[in-house]
């Protein structure tokens, strides 16, 4: 049996607990870790990168600790990335990226924005058949220059 998630907005004190969930989620992947990957930096200033730019940062809490973490950013007016969702992966397979996918949607929505898109790892699986299930459709897919690792390109309508 699963602990009930809560769904809170990103706050100053949880810095460490964020990146803590990122790192745990990204080790346990089938990629590499990077600690100080490009991508990865906005996770360390989320007001300036999400809060203050327009967009949301979400920290869930289960068992009195912070458990998953996930925001957008937005790309024009009516559309948002949607960019580091991470569940620590003693709480995977629970329905918890799903929960946070959802409220992301949500307050998108009524930010209005009506196309959540976003990139991940073609060697995500979990990841990928999480937006796949949730209706998001494949629109292309990139090879990075340096790594070779190929990212696929999603976009779900949120009208």
């Amino acid at each position: 049996m699963s602990t009930a998630l809560t769904l809170r907005r990103y706050d100053p004190g949880d810095a460490d607990d964020v990146w803590t969930v990122h790192e745990r989620a990204m080790r346990a992947a089938p990629i590499e870790f990077v600690d100080d990957a490009p991508g990865d930096r906005p996770l360390r200033r989320i007001p300036d990168h999400y809060l203050e730019a327009g967009g949301e940062f979400l920290v869930g809490l289960a068992d009195d600790a912070v458990v998953a973490i996930g925001g957008f950013q937005r790309e024009d007016p009516v559309t948002c990335q949607l960019r580091h969702l991470r569940v620590d992966p003693i709480y995977q397979r629970q329905g918890y990226g799903t929960r946070l996918l959802s409220e992301l949607e949500s307050r998108a929505r009524a930010d209005g924005i009506h196309e959540a898109v976003l990139w991940t790892n073609e060697r995500l699986r979990a990841a990928r058949r999480l937006y796949e299930t949730n209706g998001y459709e494949e629109t292309t897919r990139e090879t990075h220059p340096d790594s070779g690792q190929v990212f696929v390109r999603y976009r779900k309508p949120l009208e």
